[in-house]
């Protein structure tokens, strides 16, 4: 074997094993989203077959998801903690699929290690996919996959698994969305500049974009029939996106993209524009030009955007790599070249390290899950709890009890009204407004975390003092009584 196919099986042994340990450290996952994932996997291998209504969110209501993903958790349920090691397994498939990009990109083998090590590293991939159970660490490999198959399209091998992934990548996440509309942008991009497309990566994208649609109506349909062209924004409230928007800085930005691919990835676009590999690059490139567009017309959320943006940002950073390499080997310094890549490592291990452990936060872990417990135990089967949005999943997954609101608004009943209900029953001082709302939707107990003071700005709910309508019987969970 050669050197770097040695660095490559040992880059992915430690994202593994660095990863696994972190995940193993606590003993629950890291936020709500990834107990809503664990309650679809849980469902689908009770049923065994895919899940269409689900009975506790929102009270019940029907389901609209691509659920390869789950399917295929659910099959390898058998293997020990399964929903800590399989997510795991897939995202670290990712530098080693980052660095065949970058050696087709800039055709420097050193190049493209350093680019595959700091991929490992990029900062949104962990906050997102650490210690979760995400489809996202099944469909990002698969959609970085299908740009390298795009890439060496004009070989057979990999065009028959560019056209197998795309069937399979609408089944598991709906970001093959963003993928269609960057290969349009893409194609609009070389149309523009009067670059020819090969007329076999010509039949394949268009091949591969109209299979996805496709599949996508036939996942979605219910979304397309109920929301029509508004489904785009998964039918996330206005209020959400003002929610995680306001709170978003530029700042912030650096950080969860990361330092080193966000500066790095910006300049290698611009030294690709004028590289002889230009329509690589602007494929690369077309996910970045998706994801901004969608941003300003707020059709996607910002882990998402994010997410996108920081990988691909990446993938370009193996062009300026390739050329602080290429020119320091040329100065006078040129002598101590292998003391400078292992520098230069050092200090993209270093910031990336830091950024990625620095937004991780395991949100779960504040959470009295004993009060959630007790509510499996010493409630009706059909009671609802009041939670923010954010936590909803939380507290199906716990107490097996109904949820009046969770973050999954396709196909929800009134999410919009449940949104602005749930947050005049937190900070109403009006015992009678609050109790009308509980009696309508049939809430029997209210949640207060310390999630719920940060969602809703409070301290305390100003009405619960009344004893003869609320029992405070857990810590952080009240019984409606009257």
């Amino acid at each position: 074997m050669k050197k770097h196919v040695y660095l490559l099986i040992l880059l992915f042994v430690l994202t593994f094993s660095v990863r696994l340990f972190f995940s193993f450290q606590l003993e629950y996952f890291a936020n709500d989203e990834a107990y809503a994932q664990l309650r679809l996997i849980e469902s689908i291998k009770d049923a065994q077959n895919f899940v269409t209504y689900d009975p506790l969110s929102y009270g019940g209501r029907d389901v609209a998801k691509p659920q390869l993903f789950h399917g295929i958790m659910a099959f390898l349920s058998f293997i020990p903690f399964y929903t800590k090691i399989i997510p795991e397994v897939f995202i670290s498939l990712i530098p080693l699929i980052v660095y065949f990009i970058a050696a087709e990109l800039t055709k420097d083998k050193t190049a493209s290690l350093i680019t595959a090590f700091m991929s490992s590293l990029i900062p949104i991939v962990s906050k997102v996919t650490l210690n979760q159970v995400s489809p996202y660490s099944l469909a990002i490999p698969a959609i970085l996959m299908m740009v390298y198959c795009l890439m060496k399209i004009s070989e057979n091998k990999f065009l028959i698994l560019f056209i197998v992934l795309s069937f399979l990548l609408p089944w598991i996440h709906p970001s093959s969305f963003l993928f269609m509309l960057s290969l349009l942008f893409y194609t609009i991009i070389l149309v523009s500049e009067s670059m020819e497309i090969s007329g076999i990566k010509r039949e394949a994208i268009i091949f591969s974009f109209f299979s996805m649609l496709l599949f996508n109506l036939v996942i979605f349909r219910k979304v397309l029939l109920q929301y029509g062209a508004s489904s785009i924004n998964q039918n996330i409230p206005k209020q959400i996106f003002d929610y995680y928007f306001s709170s978003f800085s530029l700042s912030d930005s650096l950080f969860i993209i990361g330092v080193a691919p966000l500066v790095l990835g910006i300049f290698g676009i611009y030294l690709g524009l004028h590289d002889k590999n230009r329509e690589s690059v602007i494929l690369l490139s077309s996910p970045i030009v998706a994801v901004l567009v969608l941003f300003l017309l707020k059709l996607i959320d910002l882990s998402t955007g994010i997410l996108f943006l920081g990988i691909f940002l990446t993938l370009t950073s193996a062009l300026s790599i390739r050329k602080i390499l290429s020119y320091f080997s040329v100065t006078k310094l040129s002598a101590h070249y292998s003391l400078f890549v292992a520098l230069f490592v050092f200090v993209i291990a270093v910031f990336g390290f830091f950024s990625s452990f620095y937004y991780y936060e395991n949100e779960v872990e504040d959470y009295a899950i004993e009060d959630l417990a007790y509510l499996r135990e010493n409630s009706d089967s059909n009671a609802v709890v009041l939670s923010a949005f954010n936590e909803g999943n939380i507290i199906s997954y716990f107490s097996g009890r109904k949820n009046f609101i969770d973050s999954n608004f396709l196909l929800a009943p009134n999410p919009v009204q449940r949104l602005s209900e749930a947050e005049v029953m937190y900070k109403t001082f009006s015992e009678s407004k609050a109790l009308e709302i509980m009696k309508r939707n049939h809430i029997q107990f209210v949640l207060l975390s310390d999630k719920t003071k940060e969602t809703y700005d409070i301290e305390r709910i100003l009405y619960v003092g009344d004893r003869s309508c609320f029992e405070h019987e857990r810590p952080t969970i009240y019984k409606i009584v009257c």
